[in-house]
């Protein structure tokens, strides 16, 4: 049975930490570990034995912190996920393998500018471990900050020109009617959760036009099935 690393970035993203690990602890069937690159400033004790909290005292960012959950991996297999990620049903690992059948990475399509999406990636571990998923230098594809960024699209392009075989899969709107989120899915069977902005909440002060997001998160966190009372 293959056993799989998952690998997270967090910076100040607790409640969705928390429900990354809950929907872990529910749905994986098997063997596993969690690393967590922690960039909190004041990092919060988190309890799940089999995370592995790598604190930072400085913030790395994202790209730097996927370089760095990757070399500490153990298991032969990789999943990057986002923080604001949660599992949506048991059977998500023999999805990905039986999808990986004939391809070193699984990653989630994006738009021509942004091939690949790095929210949701299953790579084998030695290309997870070969390259670097830091932002692109110049990339202003992206609306978060006004000077632009973005993680694993250098890393996308220099996998193709090394002939990486990479499958690319579609996600569809979401279940839980959230403005900002969507379902990664493998056979049009949806597995992952992603809310696109989730770690934006208490990271930044993020000028999104017409989307409040704490209403967007309140409805979320409203309707997670195990944790409605």
């Amino acid at each position: 049975m293959h056993a799989i690393s998952i690998v997270t970035v967090c910076w100040n993203s607790y409640d969705f930490a928390d429900l990354l690990l809950e929907s872990v602890n529910l749905y994986s069937a098997f063997d596993h570990e969690i690393i967590i690159v922690d960039n909190t400033i004041d990092p919060r004790p988190i309890s799940y034995q089999k995370a592995n909290v790598l604190i930072q005292r400085n913030n790395i960012g994202h790209g730097a912190g996927l370089n760095l959950g990757a070399q500490h991996a153990k298991h032969p297999y990789v999943l990057f996920l986002d923080i604001d990620c949660h599992f949506l049903r048991r059977g998500w690992e023999k999805a990905f393998f039986e999808a990986m059948e004939g391809y070193d990475v699984i990653a989630g399509r994006g738009v021509p500018a942004k091939p690949i999406r790095p929210a949701c990636m299953f790579l084998k571990q030695e290309v997870a471990q070969k390259y670097d998923w830091r932002p692109t230098p110049g990339y202003k594809g992206h609306r978060i900050t006004p000077e632009g960024f973005d993680v694993a699209i250098q890393a996308y392009h220099q996998m193709v020109k090394d002939d990486v075989a990479i499958r690319l899969i579609d996600s569809q709107p979401n279940r839980y009617s959230t403005n900002n989120g969507e379902e990664w899915c493998i056979n049009d069977i949806p597995f992952i959760y992603h809310h696109w902005h989730g770690s934006h909440l208490k990271e930044r002060q993020v000028d999104f036009p017409n989307v409040d997001l704490a209403q967007d998160k309140l409805n979320l966190f409203s309707k997670i099935p195990w944790r409605i009372l």
